[in-house]
């Protein structure tokens, strides 16, 4: 019997409750049988100027799936390297998962730029895009495509990286303990 497999991707540098409240709300709806986090090694279409290794990227995102309570780590793209193309990422793992239903999870910033994806058709035709709304209240989206409507929390990785780096508050931007890691390994501040 075929399972039900999400995937939800991004460098996650650092994963925050934006991340938390996406993952959620597609699990909730979706109930598939496994939920994988894929942090990207390098994703094309992101800058890279705050780099963080790897390794803090999963322990924060372990940290996050603990609090959840579901979840795992697909660590495919950090295993290959250089930059992570989702369709080189899906080819493999549905070699795997031959018959499973894939379901591939992006914001509506993403969803702008598909076609600028690397081998978007193939790519369609081997998963099924689940969109949820970014920076607008709800995604109208192709129809082969899933739009999950999440309630609107307007925090990005970007917007944490600056705020430490100022010195400001990220108390509930980020899960407790994963602000106490930022802090204990003195990630993103001025070195």
């Amino acid at each position: 019997m075929s399972k039900k497999i999400v995937l939800y991707g991004g460098q996650f540098n650092p994963i925050h409750t934006a991340h938390m409240i996406v993952a959620s709300e597609v699990y909730h709806t979706l109930k598939p049988d496994l939920f994988y986090f894929l942090p990207s090694y390098m994703a094309p279409l992101k800058e890279h100027d705050e780099f963080l290794h790897s390794s803090h990227r999963i322990h924060m995102i372990e940290l996050v799936i603990e609090e959840l309570g579901f979840g795992e780590i697909c660590t495919a793209e950090l295993e290959r390297k250089g930059q992570s193309y989702t369709y080189e990422t899906m080819m493999e793992f549905k070699r795997i998962h031959t018959n499973d239903d894939i379901f591939f999870v992006i914001g509506t910033d993403q969803y702008k730029q598909l076609d600028k994806w690397y081998n978007i058709e193939h790519l369609k035709e081997i998963l099924t895009f689940v969109i949820v709304n970014r920076d607008i209240d709800f995604q109208e989206v192709d129809e082969d495509m899933i739009s999950i409507k999440i309630p609107r929390v307007d925090i990005s990785s970007t917007m944490i990286r600056k705020r430490i780096k100022n010195n400001d508050n990220i108390q509930v931007l980020v899960p407790k303990k994963v602000e106490n890691y930022i802090k204990e390994e003195g990630f993103y501040g001025d070195k």
